[in-house]
């Protein structure tokens, strides 16, 4: 058997969305027979113009051959971001056709990427499985309602149509947030016999050591490592809490995206000199961040769309056995209210609560326990098997 699985972002690029599609594809190649064949149609790494590393465009990994498009350089507009999608469509299905496929695997944040693996499966007379790990749809129109209402109202319509022809013809649709469901159900999409195998803690963090005392107490790292955009709105944020919070606590922020220069407009405007900016990192000098914080920081705007995810980076955070402050509403609050009770959670964009929330976090103890009960049910490894397990029921099906 022959399958291609459609990723727009993958190792060695950083981004949730390689880190999970890499797990997926070393899960499923576990369970491959002799001759089976698992091919990745990805990009180069694109996902930071901060950070780009040399990847081969084709790479042979035991069964897993790794195919990358190069893409060009797009930032945060629409237009910019649509012709770089454009552009991977285009050559992606030429790789798929000449590939014959057998089924076909998209994992999707990006809506387009489903529509890819939807309409080269229908083109190709393939079934095909969607790993659905945000509600595009809704999170694109309702950041667009913030500037223009009827943008808002034309993308919604148009990304609703895509939405139901994709996931109501796929032979099988995954959910990493238990908070999706009841959105396409009210869509008028059967989600009866969809799955729930969401994010996970990666190997890295398993056994991820103790915070270390240190010598000095007088000044606490509040840490922040991610996608600085419109969903995290962190301009909107750290510059108010950075200037509660004083001398004695210092912000490292860590990422790249299309709203770092309003973040960084706002510091310097309001004259705040406790926040450091930084680029992006490779995952083994992050560690070295995270092992050097005291707490970890996490935002998103407060927009119908953020109710319903459930942030991969919280699974990182929790491995971690120190305190989470975090700005989040819907379902990935309450997932933090059952599972972690050393997460402070605040209104997102009320700065004052979050300030609070640090103050009251600083001297918070970490449940070991509690740390070791989460990891071992949220292992990356363990859940991605599981996974497969009905990955592969569904393609065994389709032969």
């Amino acid at each position: 058997m022959k399958i291609v699985f459609f990723s727009f972002y993958y190792l060695p690029d950083l981004s949730a969305g390689s880190f999970r599609s890499a797990a997926l594809s070393k899960a499923l190649e576990k369970k491959l027979r002799t001759n089976d064949e698992l091919h990745v149609i990805t990009t180069q790494p694109n996902r930071y113009l901060t950070h780009r590393v040399k990847a081969d465009k084709k790479e042979v990994r035991g069964k897993i051959i790794i195919h990358r498009i190069s893409v060009p350089n797009h930032r945060n507009g629409m237009i910019s971001q649509a012709y770089t999608f454009i552009v991977f469509a285009l050559y992606a299905f030429s790789i798929c056709r000449k590939i014959k496929p057998d089924f076909l695997i998209g994992t999707t944040s990006r809506l387009m990427t489903g529509v890819l693996t939807w309409i080269s499966a229908r083109l190709l007379r393939r079934k095909y499985y969607i790993d659905l790990r945000d509600i595009f749809s809704e999170t694109i129109s309702d950041l667009f309602a913030l500037k223009n209402s009827f943008l808002s109202a034309v993308f919604m319509r148009l990304f609703s149509y895509f939405d139901k022809q994709m996931l109501n013809s796929a032979a099988g649709v995954n959910v990493v947030s238990e908070g999706f469901p009841e959105y396409f159900e009210k869509k008028g999409i059967n989600t009866t016999n969809w799955s729930f195998f969401p994010n996970g803690v990666d190997e890295e963090f398993l056994n991820f050591p103790s915070p270390i005392k240190k010598s000095s107490k007088n000044v606490k790292t509040i840490l922040y490592a991610g996608n600085i955009g419109s969903g995290q709105g962190l301009e909107l944020v750290i510059p108010s809490i950075a200037k509660q919070l004083g001398p004695s606590y210092h912000f490292v922020i860590i990422g790249d995206g299309g709203t770092i220069s309003l973040l960084r407009t706002a510091i310097q405007r309001n004259n705040i000199n406790n926040v450091e900016l930084l680029s992006p990192v490779s995952r083994p000098e992050l560690i070295k961040y995270y092992m050097a914080a005291d707490i970890m920081f996490l935002h998103l705007n407060n927009v119908p769309a953020f109710r319903r995810v459930l942030p991969s980076k919280i699974f990182e955070y929790v491995a971690l056995k120190k305190p989470i402050v975090a700005g989040l509403s819907g379902y990935s609050a309450q997932f933090l209210r059952d599972h972690v009770p050393y997460a402070f959670l605040f209104d997102p964009g009320d700065s004052r609560a979050a300030a609070s929330c640090i103050f009251e976090a600083v001297d918070s103890k970490v449940p070991v326990e509690t740390v070791a009960k989460f990891v071992t049910m949220y292992s990356r490894s363990s859940i991605m098997d599981r996974m497969v397990n009905q990955l592969i029921n569904i393609m065994e099906s389709s032969e």
